[in-house]
């Protein structure tokens, strides 16, 4: 029997909710092998992968790839390869169910995942209680997820002693503590202000979670256009214009998936599927809906109800912190429209905007500083090597397209004056 390169862990939770993410995985394996993450994707996966950037990124710093990484987890590229890669490595055939790629024809990537990590610190602390394994399931990772569905409480984006967001992955990662600090981020303690319209956050995590719970569903000859028209049809009489204005999507959007030229994004997803009161596995497979749609006005005009002392308390404790959030993240956790936000709130929600324009602007003034740090430093590795720093052989080390940026070919230019070559 020919052995795995490395060890062959059970991925957890599949066929459940609770799925294990590939980043987690990936994270468990360096773990595992007593490695630093970093070190397993540049000695094991680069190689392999031919993806020399990885080894740079993981060696010598830099963000690029690791920004990026939540497409692992994604319905990708990049998530085929590693699972494919993953699978070869430890001998196992099922890790593409730790992706998102089994519904790359019902999911496009817009608005599908986030860019940092989330986690329910509940469960981190009960996983090290009881002596369980430590992970992160794929359902933290969804932009609409902002409840755990295990226990019904908030999850965190940012960690509660560096106050910071956490990467979905990094050279650090390490289960259950932050990556850029290394404290545990598990606790019962850590919790922001309480969220707006909780039932209705959660009952977009049951949706998600009852679709990744279909692990054996066989999804390659579902058309989301077909189920779209089937609703149309059986539910408003094969009236596109009467449907779209029914379950509030604009006209235009609402003919587009009709014809299938796109497909709805996770929340248009989630929208259409609490409308005609289903879960998205019976909405793929056409089944008769439970709701009557005709009746609904009241449901709805209860639905756009909101709790203001909550959202004005949690804009308040957002400008208080200096919280960087964009309005429509913000709109998605308090579970209302950025445009009430707006009309109603502001002058905070003003503020909240230049806190992120801020923080956008040092992250991009750290970025640019970070590159020229690199510059800088290929550029003394190659003398050292007593090799000429040209443009080829600069991006040989930091990738190829790196100069294209007019600061840093500027900066690669006065390196060379300065040096007289």
């Amino acid at each position: 029997m020919e052995r795995s390169i490395l060890y062959n862990l059970d991925p957890i939770g599949i066929g459940t909710p609770f799925v294990e993410s590939l980043t987690s995985y990936i994270s468990r394996l360096a773990e595992a092998h007593c490695v630093a993450t970093g070190s397993l994707i540049s000695r094991i996966y680069s190689p392999l992968l031919k993806k020399e950037y990885l080894v740079k990124v993981s060696k010598h710093g830099g963000n690029g790839f690791f920004d990026s990484a939540i497409g692992i987890n994604g319905v990708g590229k990049l998530a085929c390869e590693f699972s494919d890669l993953t699978n070869k490595l430890t001998g196992r055939s099922d890790l593409c169910l730790t992706t998102l790629q089994k519904w790359s024809n019902i999911l496009t990537s817009r608005g599908l995942l986030k860019k940092t990590k989330s986690w329910c610190p509940i469960c981190y602390e009960e996983s090290r209680e009881n002596g369980e394994v430590i992970y992160d399931p794929l359902i933290w990772s969804f932009q609409t997820v902002f409840i755990c569905l295990k226990h019904k409480r908030p999850i965190l984006d940012i960690c509660g002693n560096c106050n910071k967001s956490v990467p979905i992955i990094n050279r650090n990662t390490f289960p259950g503590y932050c990556s850029r600090c290394g404290q545990w981020l598990g606790s019962f303690s850590t919790y922001k202000e309480s969220l707006c319209n909780v039932d209705e956050l959660l009952s977009n995590v049951l949706l998600i979670g009852e679709l990744l719970a279909q692990s054996h569903l066989d999804v390659a000859s579902i058309s989301l256009r077909e189920s779209i028209n089937f609703y149309v049809k059986e539910m408003f009489d094969c009236s596109p214009i009467r449907a779209a204005k029914q379950l509030k999507i604009p006209k235009t959007t609402f003919v587009l998936w009709l014809s299938g030229e796109s497909i709805p994004s996770i929340d248009y997803l989630l929208q259409l599927c609490k409308g005609f009161g289903i879960t998205i596995t019976e909405f793929l497979q056409k089944e008769q809906s439970v709701k009557d749609i005709g009746i609904s006005n009241s449901s709805a005009k209860a639905k756009e109800e909101h709790n203001h002392d909550v959202i004005r308390n949690t804009l308040i404790k957002v400008i208080a912190d200096k919280e960087p959030i964009s309005l429509s993240t913000l709109a998605r956790k308090l579970g209302c429209d950025r445009k009430l936000l707006s009309r109603m709130y502001k002058t905070e929600c003003e503020k909240i905007k230049e806190i992120y324009i801020s923080y956008q602007q040092t992250k991009r003034e750290e970025n640019a500083l970070l590159k020229i740090t690199r510059l800088e430093e290929a550029f003394r590795i190659l003398l050292q090597k007593g090799i000429y720093p040209s443009r080829r052989q600069v991006e040989g080390i930091l990738g190829s397209g790196f100069l294209k940026e007019k600061t840093l070919q500027e900066k690669w230019n006065k390196l060379k004056k300065e040096l007289s070559i």
